[in-house]
């Protein structure tokens, strides 16, 4: 049975509403999640690899908003349960690419339709036109935040937290 909202959110300002929808997605996926022994960062990992291909580990990070030091600790984990797999870049010599598995297709394709179920989920009963002003909205408000951030010192903005 779902609680009904709080009354807190009922009339909160857009900063809450978001953190309350990031949490509460949040907080589905690892549940989701937890049949298959998986965490949030390795579950990002798993479903950009199956749309993008092999990418080497910078922009991989930069695709599931890790640091590359985070990143590299995650893909090395996943290469240890057989997830993932490393291989030198013919393209680049010291350039190291990531890519699935043989093996991990069938459970990143499963991944990727749990990932289409809660992206369904989460707009049920929007409009495509209620999304886009919401996509809009978000976007904005991240243009807006991406501005104050400018004015403060790269080590300062790295300590704030990414989706």
């Amino acid at each position: 049975m779902q609680e009904p909202m709080p009354d807190s959110l009922i009339h909160a300002g857009l900063g809450t509403l978001a953190a309350a929808v990031r949490r509460r997605l949040k907080h589905l996926v690892h549940a989701r999640l937890a049949a298959y022994d998986l965490t949030l960062q390795q579950f990002w990992v798993i479903l950009v690899l199956l749309e993008h291909g092999p990418t080497s580990l910078h922009p991989l990070a930069q695709q599931v908003w890790m640091d590359d030091p985070t990143a590299s600790r995650v893909v090395k984990a996943m290469v240890g349960r057989n997830l993932l797999r490393t291989q030198p870049d013919p393209r680049h010599g010291r350039r190291i690419l990531i890519s699935l598995t043989p093996g991990s297709l069938p459970l990143a394709r499963e991944l990727q339709a749990l990932a289409a179920e809660v992206k369904a989920s989460l707009v049920a009963g929007l409009s495509a036109d209620q999304q886009e002003a919401v996509r809009q909205g978000l976007n904005a408000m991240i243009a807006n935040l991406d501005t104050m951030l400018a004015g403060i010192p790269s080590g300062d903005a790295g300590a704030v937290a990414a989706p």
